[in-house]
C-alpha cells in the first residue's frame, strides 16, 4: 500500500502528460509517458485517467499536475 491516496477529477485533465513524465522520470530516468505508471489518454476534450499495477502511490505524478486532475491525501497508519 502507498504512502497517499491519490484521487481523480478526469474533468479537470488537459493531458500535458506532466504526472507521466514526472513518473518515468522518477523511475526510469527518462521522459516518456509509455514508462509511466500512471495512464492518461485523452479523447477530444475528455480524459481518462488510470495507474498500472506497479503504482506504488508515491504523489510524484500529483505533485506535477498543475490543473487539479490528481490529489492526494496521506493514509493513515
Amino acid at each position: 500500500m502507498g504512502k497517499f491516496l491519490i484521487s481523480i477529477d478526469a474533468a479537470s485533465c488537459t493531458g500535458c502528460m506532466k504526472c507521466g513524465l514526472a513518473c518515468s522520470e522518477l523511475y526510469h530516468r527518462a521522459f516518456n509517458p509509455l514508462l509511466a505508471r500512471i495512464r492518461v489518454i485523452v479523447k477530444g476534450e475528455e480524459a481518462e485517467i488510470s495507474f498500472t499495477e506497479e503504482c506504488t502511490e508515491c504523489g510524484v505524478c500529483v505533485d506535477q499536475c498543475f490543473y487539479g486532475a490528481l490529489s492526494k491525501t496521506p493514509r493513515e497508519s
